[in-house]
């Protein structure tokens, strides 16, 4: 019923499950905007666990159209980010909910917007963005069993004189590929390299992990769990 209202109202609209209907959700086309950082599409995730309590939160996936497929959706917690659908539903109730939904989503949407340009105002060298991008993925996105004993330091350290006998080597390219990408993009669109350089890089990687994921969960739902490694920048 909130999707129909959503969608009587002009917006594309799909919806998604997890495991069977464990979870399940809405993602609402908002179209693109442009922004300092370059051009992006953004997409109104409502995502409810249809566990009875009907208490469903908010998120926003925000595709950077320079990337095609670079960014990763950023769930961000906030007053608005929750949203409360009973389970006995008429039509009228789903229009003040979806427009509770947009408020929310406008409101989620300036901490996004804000995120980004806080991001690109701290102007880094090579050196400190691969400070940056070895510390995350030391932290986020190395397996643990990869990492037994081995300080983050030692990590770079292997970085520098042997990387084949880092056991996640292929990923670590993988992430080295993603942010010589983003240098390419901050080119054309004259950006100095930045926090968000290292923020862009990651979400390009991450993105593209979900990508080649043999999941059998829905985009959204991969999306989603890749955005919890994002939490490496909530300190900047």
């Amino acid at each position: 019923t909130l999707g129909h209202a959503f969608l009587d109202k002009g917006y594309n609209v799909t919806t998604f499950n997890h495991r069977n209907g464990e979870s399940i959700g809405l993602n609402v086309s908002f179209g693109n905007k442009p922004s300092k950082v370059g051009e992006s599409t953004y997409n109104l995730i409502i995502t409810v666990p249809n566990s009875g309590g009907g208490k469903g939160y908010l998120a926003i996936k925000q595709l950077r159209l320079i990337c095609t497929n670079g960014m990763v959706q950023s769930k961000l917690m906030h007053k608005d980010s929750y949203i409360k659908i009973p389970h006995t539903i008429d039509y009228k109730d789903s229009l003040v909910l979806m427009q509770k939904s947009i408020e929310g989503f406008v409101s989620l949407l300036e901490q996004v917007e804000q995120r980004d340009i806080l991001l690109d105002g701290q102007k880094l060298s090579h050196i400190e963005i691969m400070f940056n991008l070895n510390k995350w993925f030391y932290e986020q996105e190395m397996p643990r069993g990869h990492k037994t004993d081995m300080s983050f330091d030692e990590f770079r350290k292997l970085l520098a004189i042997n990387p084949n006998e880092i056991k996640s080597i292929d990923r670590y390219n993988e992430l080295k590929k993603a942010f010589n990408t983003e240098m390419e993009y901050n080119a054309e669109l004259g950006l100095n390299a930045s926090m968000y350089t290292v923020y862009a890089s990651v979400t390009n990687y991450l993105s593209r992990r979900v990508e080649i994921s043999k999941s059998t969960a829905s985009n959204e739902v991969q999306i989603e769990r890749s955005s919890k490694k994002l939490s490496y920048f909530d300190a900047f």
